[in-house]
Formats: structure tokens, C-alpha cells, sequence
């Protein structure tokens, strides 16, 4: 690969860095023995990304909602389920903390080594439809090495509204030629790509957890690279 022009390097969080799934079972089930609950964490999880966030930020995305900021969106789907679940019964302190269990969440393994030796070589951040303050808290939580943040609300949009690719590269002071999109969801990268970026598919299939049949759903465009995991994208980007 040829990383001559490259100067940024650019990554979805939610799943392409970040294990939200694994983040959000293990803090229920402490929650489940805490208050003598019996929540499927594994489904709820799930439902939360898909049925909650993503289906809002998709819907923004193409004009059918108003911008809210991602935080807003999390807390939405659990206060619809609340009585349900039976979440009523959790103390204030911990239900706010369930809410914004999205600050919490922990990378995948071999993420901080590939992200620092990507750093020795490129200015390296997000490009998220998580909250600024979101990004800010997992970094600190992560101790993850970015040299910038930057997220769809700094936009008040929401990939994968097309325009919301050119306004980052503009944000950047870059060229399309020097930023690389890395993410680990097609449809992520059809966007970058349409604003001209090079863009490199990292897979995660255990991103729904372990044992799942979920398979991401292929892009419209035409992916650059592919690397199987942090590492091998440091080695792709000789790095």
C-alpha cells in the first residue's frame, strides 16, 4: 500500500474500536446480581445498538428526524423500557450509570497496540456519531492514544449523511488523498469513500458476541483494503 500522501487516519468507534457488547453484558450482569434482576443483557445490547441507536442516527441521517445528540438517543430507548425491564428499581446513581455505559466501553484487544504504532506515523483520531464528551470520557476510560477528536455532532449530523465525510476532511484541513477511513461496518466506508478517501475494512465478527450468525451487511462501494485487525493495519500502513 502505498501511504506516501497519507497525513490522518480516521476510525468509526462504536464496534470497529470499541466491544460494545461485551461492555454492556458485563456491567448488567452485575447489575442482574446487584438487584436480583433476570435482563438478557446479550439481546438488550443488541437492541440498544440497533433498534436504538442506530435506527435514530439513521433517521436523522436521511432527514426523517431532528438532530439530537447521541446521548439523548441512548437514554431514549431504555427509558421506553424501563418498567418493563423493571430498571425502576435501580438506584439513581446506577441507572445514570447504566445510561451512559457507552462512556465506559473497553476496546478490543488489539487495538492500543496497533493505534500506537499507527501514531508514530500519522495523527490518528475518531470520526464518531457518538457525542464529543462521549468521545472524551472513553478516551480517558480507554486510555486510548487519538491526537484529535472529532464526531458527527460537531456537525449536528450523523454518518451516513454523505456530507457529513466532506465536512471532516474539511475540518482536517486535508485533502481527500491524505485521510484513511478505517471502520468496521460497509456502509461506514461507503461514505469516506464517495468524498474520496481511502478507505480499509477491519472486521469484527464478534462484535454481537460470542456464538452469534450476524454478518455485516456489504457496502455499495468498493472497499480499498482490508486488515483483520489493528495490527495487521499498522502493517498495512507501515506503521
Amino acid at each position: 500500500m502505498d501511504t506516501t500522501n497519507i497525513r490522518y487516519i480516521i476510525f468509526d468507534t462504536f464496534g470497529t474500536v470499541l466491544d460494545w457488547h461485551h461492555s454492556i453484558v458485563s456491567h448488567g450482569k452485575e447489575l442482574n446480581k446487584k438487584y436480583s434482576l433476570n435482563i438478557d443483557w446479550g439481546t438488550l445490547a443488541i437492541g440498544w445498538r440497533n433498534d436504538g441507536y442506530f435506527k435514530a442516527t439513521f433517521d436523522i441521517a436521511h432527514g426523517k428526524r431532528e438532530w439530537v445528540p447521541a446521548d439523548t438517543i441512548f437514554t431514549e430507548y431504555l427509558e421506553e423500557r424501563k418498567e418493563k425491564l423493571g430498571l425502576q428499581v435501580l438506584s439513581e446513581t446506577d441507572y445514570k450509570q447504566l445510561c451512559r455505559i457507552w462512556h465506559r466501553l473497553s476496546p478490543w484487544p488489539d487495538v492500543l497496540d496497533g493505534l500506537h504504532r499507527l501514531k508514530t506515523k500519522y495523527a490518528i483520531g475518531p470520526f464518531s456519531n457518538g457525542d464529543f464528551n462521549l468521545m472524551i470520557d472513553i478516551k480517558k476510560e480507554a486510555d486510548l492514544p487519538w491526537d484529535f477528536i472529532t464526531t458527527a455532532d460537531l456537525f449536528q449530523k450523523f454518518k451516513p449523511d454523505p456530507e457529513v465525510y466532506v465536512d471532516e476532511i474539511k475540518l482536517l484541513g486535508a485533502k481527500p488523498e491524505e485521510v484513511v477511513m478505517v471502520a468496521a461496518h460497509p456502509f461506514d466506508l461507503d461514505g469516506a469513500k464517495l468524498a474520496g478517501c481511502t478507505t480499509i475494512y477491519v472486521p469484527r465478527p464478534k462484535e454481537y458476541g460470542e456464538g452469534t450468525d450476524y454478518k455485516e451487511p456489504a457496502g455499495k462501494e468498493k472497499i480499498d483494503y482490508t486488515a483483520e485487525d489493528f495490527t495487521a493495519l499498522a502493517e498495512l500502513l507501515n506503521a
